[in-house]
């Protein structure tokens, strides 16, 4: 027997696990070794038992099980013992068919025997490992937890955060994740948005040879700052009693990181505010949220069912003076402001009203009441000239039905559409007007706000895989062959020093 005693309480403390699963480790290492000396482990056991002198000590035995056969029918050494071998071993009254546990003493293995045991222990640990972060992270997944910000990737600009699983287990920052208001140093604690908890995906490695290579790694935790979730948490957490009791519903959020943050928020209750509730006694439950997230603004709106109501509350500050459905049919809608607000109601880059369209899930444009009255005037001319093609001719002439004339609605500015004077626009990169419309109806106005989301986000906006390989494929990037390489998934053109495709998310090791 072995006493183990030492290097359980060991594992048990470094690992956090039970001693269950420290046996059940050690009973796979010591069965590896058995197999790498005899080729199978089919009759390898291991028992554990307590000193009977210590009670705490542990002490571990490995058996051989072989069946006694007779010497003529002894065949194979490794699961049999012949009748007078097993005699000698076990006295007279051992029969023919019996089954005999032989210790053995593993010490005695070869080093290569050793070293595979060594090598299956640590490979069942990991696993047991990985499984308890994984578990354990699923369960933070869209909750708000707090850590410390270990290691900057420089290639990516990700961050590496211990949240609380060790160092083999660091949460991934993104940079996608990170709000462009903040900056971040090495040792901040930090509170973060749990976005996605994956089980131990499969990398791409190259070894020396340059060949490419799948490598499994452990649990992935992404987090994010930058999410609307993450202030939806945030207010959440301020607001406990309130929504709690009713007095506060969060109905809607949306925000462009760094810049500013909408918030729709309704009641059970008719005798309460909600946006008072939410913004606090002198603002301290609010001001409390954009401390958290560096100062950005954040505007508090009440909800209403009417949309009518919602865009012109959604485009606060501004003072809205009307708001007219164009076409009910297809959410759209125009705001009258007048023209001193009407740069306030549209925003710096156009961010206020970029952010109202998300959050009513309504297109607005913002006109003052001169250029509406240019709008109405327009749709007025079509429908006079619609109507001497649409009457009823009496005579001779056949009557014939003309086809609708199709009021264009007035070409928006960049500005108007929220569209910064850096940004491309969608329409200037080729792609044909219906996939145009689409993006343009998912409020997809230029190249870098397509490329803010991922294949998935954009599939759950209705794009179509074609679709959005089609947007990829219509921008136009120079590469030098020494500055970039083919990611081997889906062969888009990558810059040399990533470590992740953004195209498809494969991540890359490079060995020397």
């Amino acid at each position: 027997m072995i006493d183990l005693t030492n290097d359980i309480r060991e594992m048990m403390a470094q690992k956090d696990m039970s001693i269950r699963e420290v046996k059940s480790i050690i009973t796979d290492m010591l069965k590896s070794a058995y197999k790498r000396k005899f080729g199978t482990d089919e009759n390898a056991e291991v028992k554990f038992y307590t000193s009977n002198k210590d009670k705490s000590r542990i002490l571990v035995e490995m058996l051989s099980k072989k069946t006694v056969v007779e010497e003529e029918d002894y065949f194979r050494e490794v699961t049999e013992i012949p009748l007078d071998e097993a005699i000698e071993l076990a006295g007279d009254e051992v029969e023919v068919g019996d089954i005999l546990e032989i210790p053995l003493n593993p010490k005695t293995f070869e080093y290569s025997a050793v070293q595979s045991a060594k090598q299956r222990g640590q490979q069942v640990s990991k696993e047991m490992t990985d499984d308890k972060t994984y578990n354990k992270a699923k369960t933070m997944e869209n909750t708000l937890i707090k850590g410390e910000l270990k290691k900057l990737m420089k290639n990516t600009n990700d961050w590496l955060v211990d949240i609380g699983f060790g160092e083999e287990n660091l949460a991934v920052f993104t940079l996608r994740g990170q709000s462009p208001r903040e900056t971040y140093e090495l040792g901040d604690n930090l509170r973060f948005f749990v976005e996605k908890v994956d089980r131990g995906d499969e990398i791409l490695t190259k070894d020396k040879s340059g060949k490419t290579k799948k490598k499994k790694r452990g649990v992935k935790i992404s987090l994010t700052r930058s999410s609307k979730e993450f202030v939806k948490c945030l207010v959440e957490r301020q607001l406990r009693e309130e929504i709690d009791n009713g007095s506060v519903v969060i109905k809607a959020i949306a925000r462009q990181a760094g810049i500013r943050t909408k918030i729709a928020v309704d009641t059970k209750k008719s005798d309460t505010d909600p946006v008072g509730a939410t913004v606090g006694k002198g603002g301290c439950k609010i001001q409390s949220v954009m401390n958290e997230i560096g100062g950005e603004k954040i505007d508090v709106i009440r909800y209403n069912e009417d949309p009518i109501v919602l865009i012109a509350n959604a485009l606060t500050p501004a003072p809205v003076q009307r708001v007219v459905e164009m076409d009910p049919s297809k959410k759209y809608a125009v705001a009258i402001v007048d023209d001193k607000d009407q740069g306030l109601a549209i925003g710096q880059g156009g961010v206020n009203v970029r952010l109202a369209k998300t959050l009513c899930d309504w297109m607005i444009d913002v006109k003052t009441k001169t250029q509406f009255n240019e709008m109405s005037e327009t749709q007025m001319i079509h429908e006079a000239v619609g109507s001497l093609f649409n009457g009823d001719f009496i005579g001779d002439e056949v009557e014939e039905e003309q086809p609708m004339v199709e009021e264009k609605k007035p070409e928006l500015t960049n500005e108007e559409i929220g569209i910064d004077p850096d940004e491309t626009p969608i329409t200037d990169i080729g792609l044909d007007d219906k996939l145009v419309k689409k993006l343009h109806d998912v409020d997809i106005w230029s190249i870098q706000e397509f490329f803010d989301y991922d294949d998935e986000e954009l599939k759950d906006r209705g794009l179509t895989e074609e679709e959005i390989d089609t947007v990829k494929n219509s921008v136009t990037i120079e590469t030098d062959s020494e500055e970039f390489f083919e990611c081997p998934v889906c062969h888009q053109m990558v810059p040399s020093d990533s470590n992740v495709c953004p195209h498809c998310g494969a991540e890359f090791e490079f060995e020397e």
